[in-house]
């Protein structure tokens, strides 16, 4: 089967995902967005994709975009997705909404991914987080001749 094309809207979203990707263990899931929510689908329609990817019964952080596919908004849903979703219909112009899952021996990261996504993409919609950066990682290639291999 092939792999699916991303949607152009997770360009600026998916480099981030890999770099975040550095600070964790070796053994940590890869990171991955999938699609929950399309304002276009019918009541059905999204019925059926809940309950075929229980997507939205599960924590992580959320993709807000709009139809122009800005991203507007990334929030975390330390409970369940779906709760969090519908709560910014009031306030945001949502028209897709994707999550970024965690398992959940490992959703203990998904807060320190929310504030590195919102400190290196800046959404418009979001308040928390807006006024801080996160320095670009540089790692050095480890110099193997003074490596301590007594460890």
């Amino acid at each position: 089967m092939a792999e699916e094309i991303p949607p152009a809207r997770w360009s600026p979203v998916i480099p981030l995902l890999r770099a975040f990707e550095t600070y964790l263990a070796a053994d940590a899931p890869r990171l991955k967005i999938i699609h929950a929510n399309d304002i276009g689908w019918s009541y059905e329609e999204y019925l059926r994709r809940k309950q075929e990817f229980k997507i939205c019964s599960g924590y992580g952080v959320y993709l807000i975009f709009n139809a122009e596919e800005q991203l507007r908004y990334v929030g975390l849903a330390m409970n369940t997705f779906d709760a969090r979703i519908w709560s910014h219909d009031e306030h945001v112009n949502r028209h897709w909404t994707d999550v970024i899952p965690f398992e959940h021996g490992w959703y203990f990261l998904a807060p320190a991914l929310e504030f590195f996504l919102i400190a290196r993409l800046q959404p418009p919609d979001n308040t928390a987080y807006r006024n801080y950066t996160i320095a670009e990682r540089v790692q050095a290639a480890p110099d193997l001749g003074t490596l301590d291999t007594t460890r």
